[in-house]
């Protein structure tokens, strides 16, 4: 059986921990070596003391990278002394971090092995960048300024991507292929120069600072090395505010786009449904116009036997159109158009009585008693007459259609406060209470219903929105088993205000 040991992850795990044992021990055996020791010694302390602004960034649920300062005083060791000298003070200021930092989730696992790792992963990276800063410095004759911050800046570049690689590395062997290195490299640009910059000018200006005043030079200018550690935290925070609001933004909105593709699917439910119950409901006065046509034109006499023939064609006829105009309105009320009016005065009981009387046949075929007793007065109204008609009509027929044969439908007419009032009132099925509030939507049946009698669900929404054109509105009363009354409001002659719909859609 294997060794779960000798895995790429642990075996890489495993060198990178030893070479970083060698190298630090190598650098603690040259300490005699490092002179002026006080002002080595000083850096050490500002190396660990630095560790406190270090910052984190998740990466993953399991995985982050730790940026800190500290790394700019070993660039400052490299300078004044040797590149195992910066070891020694990376190493140190790591294992303090290491000693002091609490263990975090993602972003910091306080263990043993963290521990080799990262000592043997900075100690690569700056003895690299150390031998690379002498060698770099070594192509130079007389040292100039420009030089000199060339050095220190290529040096930081070398050290952090050393870092970096060594890291990456690591994190792929760990998560394997789901973690891609050159996709974390390229997400990882915009705190590289950041890093760069931190550990460029720390460094220089450390080794200004105390080549020209020694130890109190060191003290005074590793104060902007700490403003500039700040500085990049308060960043990398707000970078990660800004990037949990993002996660919660697309969460939202994909909560959004989840609930709007359910209303869409649910849409598209009704329209189907809409769409069979429109072919039911267009086909029987189709196949009623056809059989009659038919009839009359093989034979023409049948009329003086069977009178009521045009009555039919024209009864089917108006069915059709019904439907089609509430299909033209429906279209309109979901563009957000207004629903056109031509507005002039008339009797609203006399258009009632008409209505009455035209539909009348269709409540002889199912043996309902259709009753309407006419005022003595007028009702005047300034609206549009054939809206206001098809609205009544959209009423009637639905109470008639909800019904059952030999039942009873009541039209009163009344004024109340200025106010027209019509009463449909039919002992039908009823509505049970639920569905009651929801029945002048489009497209709704009460579910109860649908088998007793064919509709497109358009009827009671098309006359909602003709009324409340005209500054009326409609409400619904009922009881199931008993009836349903549908109440009427609309604003009397000399109590009309015009509509603010048609004042915005009316022609100037």
């Amino acid at each position: 059986m294997k060794n779960s040991f000798f895995t790429p992850y642990k075996v890489y795990l495993f060198i990178i921990s030893l070479i970083g044992v060698l190298i630090v021990g190598w650098s603690t055996f040259k300490i005699p070596t490092y002179l002026p020791f006080v002002l080595f010694a000083a850096l050490l302390l500002l190396a660990i003391f630095a560790e406190i602004t270090t910052t984190s960034v998740q990466l993953s649920q399991e995985s982050g990278i730790t940026f800190d300062v500290g790394t700019s005083v070993g660039m400052t060791a490299i300078a004044l002394f040797s590149p195992t000298a910066g070891v020694f003070i990376t190493a140190a200021a790591n294992a303090s971090l290491w000693l002091v930092k609490p263990s975090k989730r993602g972003t910091w696992k306080k263990s043993l092995s963290q521990l080799l790792f990262n000592n043997g992963m900075h100690a690569i990276a700056i003895l690299g960048a150390g031998y690379f800063f002498i060698w770099f410095q070594s192509l130079w004759g007389e040292l100039t300024v420009a030089k000199y911050i060339l050095s220190f800046l290529l040096t930081a570049v070398c050290y952090d991507q050393l870092n970096l690689w060594l890291l990456l590395i690591i994190l792929r062997l760990q998560h394997g292929k789901n973690f891609s290195t050159i996709a974390m490299w390229k997400d990882n640009l915009w705190a590289m120069p950041i890093n760069i910059v931190v550990l460029t000018s720390g460094g220089m200006l450390l080794t200004y600072a105390a080549q020209q005043y020694n130890l109190i030079g060191i003290v005074i200018f590793f104060l902007p090395v700490l403003l500039t550690a700040y500085a990049f935290r308060l960043y990398v925070r707000q970078m990660r505010s800004h990037m949990d609001n993002l996660e919660s933004i697309v969460a939202e909105r994909t909560q959004e786009l989840a609930a709007r593709t359910q209303e869409l699917e649910s849409v598209n439910r009704d329209k189907d449904a809409f769409l069979a119950v429109l072919t039911h409901d267009m086909k029987t006065p189709l196949n009623s116009i056809g059989l009659y046509a038919e009839l009359l034109e093989q034979r023409p006499a049948i009329l003086e036997a069977k009178p009521h023939i045009p009555r039919s064609i024209r009864r089917n006829q108006q069915t059709l159109l019904n439907i089609v105009n509430n299909i033209l309105d429906l279209e309109k009320l979901q563009a957000g158009r207004a629903m056109p009016l031509d507005k002039q005065t008339f009797d609203l009981q006399m258009l009632t009585e008409y209505l009455v009387e035209s539909i009348h046949p269709q409540a002889q075929e199912k043996n309902i008693t259709l009753s309407y007793k006419p005022r003595i007065t007028a009702v005047m109204l300034e609206a549009d007459q054939q809206q206001i008609e098809r609205a009544l009509v959209n009423l009637v027929s639905n109470a008639i259609k909800y019904t059952p044969e030999g039942g009873k439908v009541n039209i009163e007419m009344s004024e109340e406060a200025g106010t027209a009032v019509v009463k449909v009132c039919d002992n039908g099925y009823g509505i049970p209470q639920e569905e009651l509030p929801y029945i002048f939507e489009r497209y709704r049946r009460v579910g109860k219903h649908k088998h007793l009698a064919s509709g497109t669900g358009l009827g009671l929404a098309v006359a909602k929105a003709i009324i409340e054109a005209h500054n009326g509105h409609v409400t619904a009363t009922s009881e199931e088993g008993t009836g349903s009354t549908f109440i009427l409001q609309l604003p009397l002659l000399q109590y009309t205000e015009p509509s603010p719909l048609y004042q915005e859609h009316s022609p100037t």
